[in-house]
C-alpha cells in the first residue's frame, strides 16, 4: 500500500505531457490505429465528446443492447492509446488528473431502457445548463456537479462497441470514477489500447434511468503500466475505498462477479 491506504507499484517511466487531438470512433478493434503511443507515466489530454453529442433526434435512437443500437452514434470513443511495452498479462493504471466539462449538458430517457421506461411513453431529451457549480436539471433544479468517465477501457481481444462492459472496463458508469480515482484494468491485447468515451457532469448512484447529466469535457489522466500483473477485472480506488467492478447478465451475476473479484 502507498500513501492513504492507494495501491502502489514501483519501477514507472518519469511522466511526459501528451496533448492529441482527438479522434471519435462508434467501434473499436485491436487493428484500429492508435492516436498515440506513449511510454508508461505519460500524462495524456484528450477531448471526450458527450454521449448525444452526435444525435440530432433522440427519438430516433433504438433500445439500448439491441442489433439496431449497435454502431448508432452514442458515446463515441476517444483513442486507443498504445502504451510501449504492454502486453497481455500485464495491467495498467489510469490516474484522472483532470476532468473540465465544455458545454451545457444534457439527460435523456431513451426507448425501453432504464428502471423507469414503464413510466415513459416516447424517448425525451432534456438540457441541463451548466452554472455556478452545478447542472439545473430542465433549467430549474440544481445537481452538484460531479466530473466522471462512464467508460474508461482498455482493448477486449474481440474488440468493442459503446455502452457495453466487460472484464476490460468499458462503459461501467461508476459514480467515483472521477478526479482523483485511479483505475486499474488488465492488458487483454498488446499495447493495451486505451481508451475513453461517455463523459458525465454528474450522473447518480445507479443511473438507474440509463443516462446521467451527458457533455463533453477534456480529461486529462496519467497511464501507468504495471510488468506481470493479473488484474481480472477492474478495481476502482477512490478516496480511502477500494471498489471491485463486476460484469455479467444480470445484476445478480454482475454482485457475485465482483464479490469473487474481491475476495481472491
Amino acid at each position: 500500500m502507498g500513501p492513504g491506504g492507494r495501491l502502489s507499484f514501483s519501477g514507472c517511466v518519469r511522466a511526459r505531457e501528451i496533448a492529441m487531438s482527438s479522434v471519435y470512433l462508434f467501434s473499436v478493434t485491436p487493428d484500429t490505429p492508435p492516436v498515440e503511443s506513449i511510454d508508461s507515466g505519460a500524462d495524456v489530454s484528450l477531448v471526450v465528446r458527450g454521449a448525444f453529442a452526435d444525435v440530432e433526434d433522440i427519438r430516433s435512437v433504438p433500445t439500448p443492447f439491441t442489433p439496431a443500437c449497435d454502431g448508432h452514434p452514442l458515446a463515441p470513443v476517444s483513442g486507443p492509446i498504445r502504451v510501449n511495452g504492454a502486453a497481455p498479462g500485464d495491467a495498467v493504471l489510469i490516474d484522472i488528473l483532470k476532468m473540465d466539462v465544455h458545454e451545457d449538458g444534457m439527460t435523456a430517457i431513451l426507448r425501453d431502457f432504464g428502471v423507469l421506461r414503464q413510466e415513459f411513453g416516447d424517448p425525451k431529451l432534456l438540457h441541463c445548463p451548466v452554472r455556478d457549480g452545478k447542472a439545473w436539471f430542465a433549467d430549474r433544479i440544481p445537481v452538484p456537479l460531479n466530473p466522471n468517465l462512464g467508460t474508461v477501457s482498455t482493448m477486449p481481444p474481440e474488440g468493442y462497441k459503446p455502452s457495453y462492459a466487460g472484464p476490460y472496463g468499458g462503459d461501467f458508469d461508476q459514480k467515483d470514477a472521477g478526479v482523483g480515482s485511479r483505475i486499474h484494468l488488465p492488458v487483454m491485447v498488446p499495447g493495451a489500447m486505451v481508451f475513453f468515451a461517455d463523459p458525465h457532469a454528474a450522473i447518480s448512484d445507479g443511473i438507474i434511468t440509463g443516462t446521467g447529466v451527458e457533455c463533453t469535457a477534456t480529461v486529462t489522466a496519467r497511464i501507468t503500466l504495471v510488468k506481470d500483473h493479473q488484474v481480472e477485472h477492474p478495481i476502482i480506488e477512490y478516496g480511502d475505498s477500494i471498489q471491485f467492478v463486476g460484469t455479467g447478465p444480470s445484476v445478480e451475476a454482475a454482485t457475485e462477479a465482483a464479490a469473487e473479484h474481491a475476495v481472491a
